[in-house]
């Protein structure tokens, strides 16, 4: 299987209130050894709402905040400020997460192999979120369920009592996303969840979640650098830049028609087929990416950027529409 490099799903419809809605999140860490005695704005004012059946795909740089933003979004990670609800309900409260909000709303990691239990079998690590959650009145019935989820992933059921060390990378994280199914979730939050996979099996990896959808109509935040898998797998997109979202859309939108500067930076810079078929040339940015200790004031890519003046230092710039999607950016690109 491979990857379509100019295919996006077709933007949904979106009814109703979102299935899970992200207001004005700030998360910032003290300490360690990156901070060097300062604080790290990983993530510093995010609004993004997630809709029923839809895929909202988050791509950025490392450091970006895109890995403490989805650590946020089911519930590992507190919010310094904002909110998050599921169905309209506060995610965070003084008991901490509602344990009926953590079944609906699962994660799979990025890591596969770290992020099983290598001393639990495979039966063990897939039943564990129905002996949590009580969604199997017998050993039978749970042994049952792990049988068809394991086939749902498109493994086999017979393979449920051996260990995670005993499967290929991407087998391990079909497993993982077999446990996130376990609890019948409406949203799965996957963190760069075929970055640590060989290129051979991601196409596989990434059909599967795009299968999933459309059979489970499971919502699905999917994190990646990659822009060719982001751009394959979501309804709309996300830039992230240096803890803010820079640009919001459709994904057909954004990949053709980029309104911010760091969007159409990332996008030249990009890997094609055929070069000369790019339909862009290559923008070279200027400079190291901004330190989050220390981020500039204004605009955070006014360093880097070469549509920058003396308002982009002074005044940060808020997301607008720009031609039907979003762009945080005081001189943004226009159609012509």
């Amino acid at each position: 299987m491979a990857l379509s490099p100019d295919a996006a799903p077709k933007p949904l419809e979106q009814r109703g209130e979102p299935v899970l809605r992200a207001t004005n999140l700030h998360k910032t860490y003290r300490g360690g050894l990156l901070s060097r005695g300062g604080a790290v704005r990983a993530v510093a004012g995010v609004d993004l709402d997630l809709h029923p059946g839809e895929t909202l795909g988050i791509v950025g740089e490392s450091g970006c905040g895109k890995s403490t933003l989805a650590r946020m979004l089911v519930g590992l990670e507190r919010p310094d400020q904002g909110e998050v609800t599921f169905r309209g309900r506060p995610f965070f409260t003084r008991g901490g997460v509602p344990r009926d909000i953590r079944r609906r709303v699962q994660m799979v990691f990025q890591d596969p192999l770290t992020s099983l239990n290598p001393r639990m079998t495979v039966h063990d690590i897939v039943a564990e979120p129905l002996r949590v959650h009580r969604l199997a009145p017998n050993s039978r019935a749970m042994r049952d369920r792990v049988a068809e989820l394991l086939t749902l992933v498109g493994l086999s059921p017979d393979r449920m009592s051996r260990f995670p060390y005993e499967f290929s990378g991407g087998q391990r994280q079909r497993i993982g996303i077999a446990r996130a199914l376990a609890t019948e979730p409406d949203v799965i939050v996957c963190d760069e969840p075929v970055s640590a996979l060989d290129m051979s099996v991601q196409a596989q990896v990434v059909n599967l979640f795009a299968e999933l959808q459309r059979t489970l109509g499971v919502a699905l935040v999917f994190i990646a650098h990659d822009l060719a898998v982001v751009r394959h797998v979501s309804h709309r997109v996300g830039v992230m830049y240096l803890g803010r979202v820079a640009e919001l859309g459709a994904a057909a939108d954004v990949y053709s028609a980029p309104a911010h500067p760091y969007t159409m930076a990332l996008l030249s810079a990009a890997p094609v087929p055929k070069p000369a078929l790019r339909g862009r040339s290559r923008i070279m940015l200027a400079g190291d990416p901004p330190s989050p200790v220390a981020p500039p004031p204004g605009c955070r890519f006014h360093t880097r950027c070469w549509k920058a003046t003396d308002r982009c230092a002074e005044v940060e710039p808020v997301l607008e529409d720009v031609s039907g999607h979003y762009a945080a950016c005081h001189y943004p690109e226009r159609p012509s």
